[in-house]
Formats: C-alpha cells, structure tokens, sequence
C-alpha cells in the first residue's frame, strides 16, 4: 500500500473530504479576486475620514495575491499527494493544468501583444501598449522581466502572479514524485525557509522592494505553507494537525507581526518589515484560515460566509476576473467613470461605491462570457487525464487541544 493512503478504517466513515471539489474553497478564492479586485478600484479623494478608511481598508487588499498563493499550493499539493503513484501521474497533471490555465492566459496575451498595439494610436490607448518584453511573458517570466523595467505592460500588469504559480507547478510535482510523507514535510518547511532567507538577504543587501515581491524564490513560501497545510491534513495514521502541534506557535508568531503592519504607516520601516517576516506572516495567517474553512461545520458563521453564492460565483470565475478587471479598470478611468471621480453633494464617495459596482459587475459579466463561450469547453477535455483511482476520503480535520490554527487568526 503507497504510503498516502494508509489510513484508519473509521476515516471514510465522517468529515469533509479532501479531495475533489470543495464550494467553500470557491468562497476563498471568490474573496481572493475581490480583495484584488477593491485593492485596484479605488480612486477616490482621501481627504474625508471615510475617503482614509477606504484607502486603508482597500490597501490590504494586495494580501488577496498571497490568499491565492496559498490556496494555490494547498490544492496543487494535495492533488499531487493524492495522485501520487498513480499511473501517468506527471501527463495527467500537466495536462489538467495546461487546459485550465494556458488557453485563456495565451488568448490575454494574443490581445494584448498582436491586435491592441495596432489600434493604439487610433484609439489614444494608454503608450505602454506595445509588443516590448513579449517573450517573457510568453515563457512565464514575466515576474523577472518586472525588475529590469520601468513601467510593465498596462493590461499584464497582474500576470507576474501567474507566472510564480506556474514555475511553482512545473517543479512542485517532481519534488512531491521523489520524496516520503516526511520529506514531503521537510520540503515545504525548506522551501518556506528558503523564500524568507532570500528576501532578509535581498532587504540587507539594499534590493528593491519589486525584487522581494515578484521573484519566486522570495514568495514560494506562500505555495508552500499552502502545501504544509495539505500535507498535514493528509497525515498516513489520519492524526492531521494533532501530529503537528508546532504549527499552531507559527499562527501565534504571525499574528501580532500582521497587527503590527496593519498599525503600522506606510514607510520604509513597514517596507523592511513587510518584505522580510510579514509576506510569510500573512500567508501564516491565510493558511490558518484555508484550515478553518476546510475544518468548520456547515452550520458555523464562516462556512455560511465562504459558501454564500456571490462568494461562490466569483471563485468559479476568478481566473478570468484576475486577467480581466485591471484593464477594465483602465478603461473605466479613461470613459464614463473618468478620474478625478465627480463629487455628489460635496463628496466623491457616491461615485466611488459605483465605480466599485461597475467593475466588479462587468468583471464577472466578462468573465462569465469567456467561462461559456471559450473556457468551459477546453475544461470538458480534462476528462481525458483523470487522475485515477479515488483514495478513501481523509478524516475531518479535529481540532488541537488547546485550540486550533484557525482559532488563532
């Protein structure tokens, strides 16, 4: 018997599974797009207090990259640790991955480098839509391509994001292929030590800021605490958590660092703090609440939040939100919501809320015509590399005595 499926008898007999789909991870990624999506909509005056309530709420939302990371590297690593010994392991995954990601990614990029360029200057488009650097974003590179520029592409500005998952899953699943249960774990412990050991080293040796937050060896450890918490969850003797004790002293490290920068103004020593401990403390923190998603009853608060529809509805199109909403944005900028936002009875705010409605509205309407019209029918070909034989479902994942990661954030 592979190692991963060892498990008690009594596990098939209660609690969510691991494997396969879960709605309420649709939630989190819904809640992902959106902290995205409020982090690049919001333009208004931060004159008044609530015009510097919103800009402080909405400057959190850059963290929804790090949710997504970690969500990323929880699911790819569970997959993989499922699938693992499985005949065609590598083909199947690979492929699933290709079909899910590449179609509407190169589509973005086919808009962006072969017909915008010839309609810019007919249609004033903004001047840094041009063909430069087209190559790196062709091989995934995009991320590295940022730090020798100035400006990046106006619609691609995202992407860099996709291409540090991508580089993730071309590696991730030879490392997961050659390693046991335990060195599946010290591999993730390594590769988070490793991302935090680059971005102190980057931070002493005077780097730019861009460097810490874009290459992947100085954000990797969001995948990987993603893929820690998998891992632990799919315990061989189905004790999850209970065997890791340790990783609730991680969630009590990180949240007074994160209260800290939520407290703390913007300058250089939150820049210091931020790119050093504080990527690797909000990704703490997001892993514990994947934990707590995944962990809660039906009937608890969270759950209900997490599987409401809207949430739902965003997290199954949030691939193409991602792409879409920052040109949107632009656009909307440029025409009917024109910057600086016009004022009703004295304040910009009215404005404001329906700039947010209108991106995000359009957002997912455009998403949902790429999801119907061209995605959905890339999707039905997955069924082709199925990932096999389906392992008994994991044990819920139980509460640690004295109180869980989750109950920690």
């Amino acid at each position: 018997m592979h190692p991963n499926s060892a498990r008690p008898d009594s596990a098939a007999a209660h609690g969510p599974r691991l494997g396969g789909h879960l709605p309420v991870l649709d939630g989190v990624r819904g809640l992902a797009v959106l902290l995205v999506v409020f982090f690049h909509t919001t333009h208004l005056s931060a004159g008044s207090a609530v015009g510097k309530a919103t800009w402080w709420l909405a400057g959190a939302g850059w963290t929804g990259v790090d949710l997504f990371f970690v969500l990323s590297g929880f699911l790819i690593t569970g997959i993989l640790w499922e699938a693992k010994g499985q005949p065609y392991f590598f083909r199947n995954f690979y492929m699933r991955r290709f079909l899910r990601i590449f179609p509407l990614y190169y589509l973005t990029l086919a808009i962006s480098f072969l017909v915008l360029p010839a309609l810019a200057g007919r249609f004033n488009l903004d001047e840094r839509i041009t063909t430069e650097g087209a190559v790196w974003y062709l091989l995934y590179l995009s991320n590295f391509y940022q730090l020798w520029v100035d400006t990046t592409h106006p619609i691609l500005g995202v992407v860099w994001s996709l291409a540090i998952e991508e580089q993730f899953y071309i590696v991730w699943p030879f490392l997961i292929a050659a390693v046991s249960y335990r060195g599946a774990i010290r591999l993730c412990l390594g590769t988070i030590a490793l991302a935090l050991a680059v971005r102190v080293g980057l931070a002493l040796a005077g780097a730019s800021i861009e460097s810490t937050y874009v290459t992947t060896f100085s954000r990797v450890d969001s995948l990987a605490l993603g893929g820690l918490l998998a891992l632990a969850l799919r315990h061989p003797e189905g004790l999850g958590l209970k065997a890791f004790p340790w990783m609730r002293w991680g969630v009590y490290a990180a949240v007074p660092l994160v209260l800290v920068m939520v407290v703390m103004p913007v300058g250089p020593l939150y820049e210091l703090v931020k790119r050093t401990g504080g990527y690797t403390a909000i990704a703490i923190v997001y892993a514990a609440g994947v934990y707590k998603a995944v962990a809660v009853a039906p009937g608890h608060p969270l759950h209900r939040f997490l599987s409401s529809k809207l949430l739902r509805t965003y997290g199954k199109y949030s691939y193409a939100i991602y792409l879409i909403h920052s040109p949107l944005d632009a656009i909307l900028r440029r025409t009917v919501l024109k910057l600086p936002l016009q004022t009703v009875g004295g304040t910009d705010i009215p404005m404001q809320l329906l700039f947010y409605v209108v991106a995000a509205g359009l957002s997912l309407g455009l998403a949902l015509v790429s999801w119907n019209l061209f995605e959905k029918h890339l999707l039905k070909l997955k069924d082709y590399f199925p990932y096999g034989e389906q392992r008994p479902p994991v044990p819920a994942p139980a509460p640690l005595a004295g109180g869980s990661p989750g109950a920690a954030s």
